[in-house]
């Protein structure tokens, strides 16, 4: 093969590798690019306090979920939105796909470096502890916890919330000292952030929670200080952000202020004194409110949680409040039944939905699979198609298409190599007598089986160190390496022998005979024209010989 066919084929590889590798880079940018317009998209919707955005809450989930889905994110940013998500669905009432949302949040998260995967793990707790489930909360704040101590927070706003919901958790447990030193950790951090938009709302979480700690170990005083401090606050007035500060704030609010009533106006009054109905009805009639605000937004445990424990902890004797009391309690009952009936239902159908959804996600893959087998398959044939057609034209060009023979051209350059390696070689030059006489005579197509023979002839004697090309029309040449140079006479000798003893069906008489010449030489010496004079000197007298 020539130097310069080499070098092209090398070309091609290097062209279509850099070909491969810039569109590889081109697809990195493109996606790096898509990925730093959409963070500024998703720093724009993040930026936004969830009340700004209410009245719109339905078109940024829209938004939300699209990007989510259908482009490219930084693994951040797209555990931001699920956050943002999942916040959302759970002001619709949505818990399922709020707890889903999380979880995606906590899988983009994960390797965040600063503590927003923290954030998820209290925003899992604070949903558990609302609905009761404390064993839950505390596995939440135990991952939360695993990731690093409260202490070693270094977001402001997570560090209060951590603070608080360490505190809430005591609280479930009954700890209320530990409750309230966490408590005031998270208010004495928040002092020194008071300029922050979340300041007011963390205050009153804290204020409220603190109220319930004081109203459960007898500061009534204190209890009722916190709780006039917040009475009008716009968390109240506010619509929107009463109805975002429900959980966190309102419900826990109305909690408190029911116990601390319950405590102030029947408990510490004298059994004579304590079941009178003006002071009783205050009560009642705040109850009444509470639990409709609960009915109206599906926090019914918290007032069955409520009514459970003022019937406990503040019993009435009553009979018409009592007789109310245990007939909202056991419509609460049916409710929570009928609830947990419902979701039980919904759980029962996500998971075949699921289970359908993951078929149907195996069989897409499954086909996306032999989609890229098929692709890779067509690419592979395409290539060797594509090899071979380019191993057809180098193959002609190295080798004669009607003897077989090696070409001149292919001569040309092995002879080079040989006169660079300063070793002895040999040169046996054939040529067939009387050819021109022969094609004169039988034709062309005769001829030229007496070339495919002559070509045959020459292959039984390429072995280690002998190779034959056909030199031009009826001329033949054999380039003996050292190794052979001993036998290049008897290797000439064979050719013309054999030659001479061919039969020929076209003519059964006929013997076609070859003159040769050889020689040796080395380095820069012309052993190609030595041959050829050898060769000459057998045609000049008498052919069909071997001049040496």
């Amino acid at each position: 093969m020539k130097k310069s066919t080499y070098k092209r084929i090398i070309n091609i590889i290097i062209l279509t590798m850099a070909a491969l590798a810039i569109v590889q880079s081109l697809y990195h940018v493109v996606i790096h690019v898509e990925k730093k317009y959409n963070h500024e998209i998703v720093e724009d919707i993040i930026a936004k306090d969830l009340a700004e955005s209410w009245d719109t809450m339905d078109d940024q989930l829209v938004t939300i979920l699209n990007l989510i889905s259908n482009c490219h994110l930084y693994d951040e940013d797209a555990g931001l939105l699920c956050e943002r998500a999942g916040l959302i669905y759970l002001q619709k009432g949505d818990s399922i796909d709020y707890y889903k949302y999380l979880g995606y949040a906590i899988f983009y998260l994960e390797d965040s470096k600063d503590d927003k995967i923290y954030n998820i793990y209290l925003d899992l707790a604070n949903f558990y502890l609302n609905t009761y489930a404390s064993d839950a909360a505390e596995e939440m704040l135990k991952s939360a916890n695993s990731i690093k101590p409260i202490d070693e927070i270094e977001n402001p706003q997570i560090k209060i919330y951590a603070y608080r919901m360490q505190g809430i958790m005591y609280f479930m447990q009954y700890n209320y000292n530990d409750a309230e030193t966490a408590l005031m950790k998270s208010k004495s951090i928040l002092e020194d952030h008071m300029d922050e938009p979340y300041s007011e709302s963390y205050s009153a979480m804290n204020d409220v929670w603190l109220a319930r700690i004081y109203e459960e170990t007898g500061r009534l005083s204190k209890c009722k200080e916190l709780l006039d401090k917040w009475e009008d606050s716009k968390l109240f007035t506010t619509p929107v952000y009463r109805t975002i500060s429900l959980r966190d704030f309102v419900i826990p609010y109305y909690q408190a202020k029911c116990y601390y009533l319950c405590a102030e106006n029947i408990k510490e009054y004298s059994n004579t004194t304590m079941d009178s109905s003006a002071t009783e009805q205050a009560v009642i009639d705040f109850l009444h409110e509470f639990m409709t605000l609960c009915e109206e937004n599906n926090y019914e445990k918290a007032e069955l949680y409520t009514i459970l424990k003022v019937q406990k902890e503040y019993p009435t004797r009553n009979e018409a409040i009592q007789k109310e009391l245990n007939f909202v309690l056991n419509e609460l009952y049916a409710i929570l039944f009928d609830q947990q009936n419902i979701t039980y239902a919904r759980v029962i159908n996500d998971i075949v939905y699921d289970a359908k959804n993951e078929l149907e996600i195996n069989k897409s893959r499954q086909n996306d699979h032999i989609r890229r087998l098929s692709i890779t398959v067509t690419a592979v044939v395409s290539v060797g198609i594509l090899i071979v057609l380019m191993l057809i034209p180098i193959i002609n060009a190295r080798f004669d298409g009607l003897t077989n023979l090696l070409t001149r051209n292919i001569f040309t350059h092995d002879l080079k190599l040989a006169k660079h390696s300063k070793v002895n070689y040999g040169v046996i030059m054939v040529d067939i007598d009387d050819f021109k006489h022969i094609n004169d005579t039988y034709g062309h197509l005769h001829g030229d089986d007496v070339l495919f023979r002559v070509g045959e002839l020459l292959n039984m004697e390429t072995v280690l160190g002998v190779k034959a090309y056909r030199y031009g029309g009826e001329e033949f040449v054999l380039l003996v390496e050292k190794e052979a140079l001993y036998h290049m006479g008897a290797i000439a000798e064979r050719i013309r022998h054999s030659m001479e003893l061919q039969p020929w069906d076209f003519d059964k008489s006929l013997v076609i005979t070859v003159s040769i010449g050889c020689s040796q030489g080395s380095g820069e010496q012309d052993v190609v024209k030595l041959a050829d004079d050898n060769l000459y000197y057998s045609k000049t007298h008498g052919k069909n010989q071997v001049t040496i």
